[in-house]
């Protein structure tokens, strides 16, 4: 009987979703003056409508994983950084991700007679990383603050919290999609 043979090329994206029972967070608040004013030579990337306080909110989640099965059991840090200093990233809108050719108008496809336009998504919205031989993950992403402010609310609610990640793998790289901060386990959805 033929033994039935593994493609030697992997699928190239691969989507998880993961549900982590959050076991410890840690959070900080901070405000200052956007100091890239006080040294023009680092100001290139300063948009002059760009806020001259810069608020940032960091809260850091810790748990384990409940699902999927492969991944139940490994610790998990989810750090998210809620800013107003990055608000051109923050504030994008799917009409700045619409690809276009070289002259820059936008592109367009045909689809059953009618024009859709063609995007160039990005990647995702933070990175998950493996710790080396250690079976730890550790990811990051950026918010805007309201996310961050809603998220410090749940925190201080007493209830027990989970995290759902929506996670697509890439290559070597393993992308947030989605992420959700929830009272309820993602694993029993």
């Amino acid at each position: 009987m033929p033994v039935p043979r593994k493609s030697k090329h992997p699928p190239e994206e691969e989507y998880t979703h993961l549900a982590i029972k959050v076991a410890n967070c840690e959070a900080s608040v901070e405000t200052r003056i956007e100091p890239e004013i006080y040294h023009p030579e680092y100001a290139w990337n300063l948009d002059d409508d760009a806020p001259l306080y810069r608020i940032i909110t960091r809260l850091t989640l810790a748990g384990v994983a409940t699902y999927p099965e492969g991944r139940a059991g490994e610790a998990y840090e989810l750090t998210i950084y809620g800013s107003n200093s990055d608000s051109r990233r923050i504030k994008a809108t799917v009409k700045d991700v619409q690809a276009k050719d070289e002259r820059g108008s936008p592109k367009f496809r045909s689809y059953r007679g009618r024009q859709i336009p063609i995007y160039n998504p990005p990647a995702g919205i933070g990175l998950i990383e493996k710790e080396r031989g250690e079976p730890r993950w550790t990811a990051w992403l950026r918010v805007s603050p309201l996310f961050a402010s809603d998220a410090l609310a749940l925190v201080n609610s007493g209830r027990s919290l989970f995290l759902a990640i929506d996670e697509r793998r890439s290559k070597r790289a393993r992308w947030i999609q989605g992420v959700s901060l929830q009272t309820t386990d993602p694993a029993d959805e």
